[in-house]
């Protein structure tokens, strides 16, 4: 329902997408990979995009929410998952997977394609005047993994949607470096406090 997730048509949204996977693309550095997050709304058509642009699909990842937004409806299956696509910039390039971080998360088994992690909530869930900061705020659980397993320490992580922070308190906290883009002031000042603190 927020001003920024409203375009005129599909093809608006295909032109703003690409526009923010050609920025992406430039920036990364050869070996770097890019993580995009969404929903059955928009997941399929940035996929296609950036296979498009030459990304290379290293995974799909479901997000199982153990605890989703109902459908108060009742005209549909309640959305209970979220898509992640994590891709290489060049094939065949060398890319951070740090395997074995990922096993130790998982009590010692290879981690899978499907990951169980509520939503945040609670403490975790940004309020501002009285109501949730930001609807679709990731918990750090989500963060916590995807930067675990492909990045290191003291590396540059960019979020170009960084809304309330998540990516950067997420990065600091493990010793990465973050950029973090926010065009909407109040998020991009209920970020810098979470991340101050």
């Amino acid at each position: 329902n927020d001003d920024w997730d409203h375009f005129a048509d599909f093809a608006a949204y295909d032109a703003f997408t690409r526009d923010w996977l050609a920025g992406c693309r430039r920036v990364l550095k050869r070996t770097g990979t890019l993580w995009v997050i969404g929903t059955y709304h928009n997941i399929h058509r940035i996929g296609a995009m950036m296979q498009d642009m030459s990304f290379w699909l290293l995974n799909e990842i479901v997000w199982i929410k153990v605890n989703p937004m109902p459908n108060f409806r009742g005209v549909r299956f309640t959305n209970a998952h979220e898509i992640l696509l994590w891709a290489q910039k060049e094939r065949g390039e060398s890319y951070t997977f740090n395997h074995h971080a990922l096993k130790s998360l998982n009590d010692g088994l290879q981690m899978r394609s499907d990951w169980t992690i509520p939503l945040c909530t609670g403490r975790e869930r940004l309020r501002h005047e009285g109501a949730k900061a930001h609807p679709t705020q990731k918990p750090e659980a989500l963060l916590y993994r995807v930067l675990m397993a492909s990045t290191r320490p003291g590396d540059v992580v960019l979020d170009p949607f960084f809304g309330t922070g998540t990516t950067g308190a997420v990065a600091k906290k493990l010793g990465r470096h973050y950029i973090g883009m926010e065009r909407n002031q109040t998020y991009a000042r209920l970020a810098q406090a979470r991340i101050d603190a």
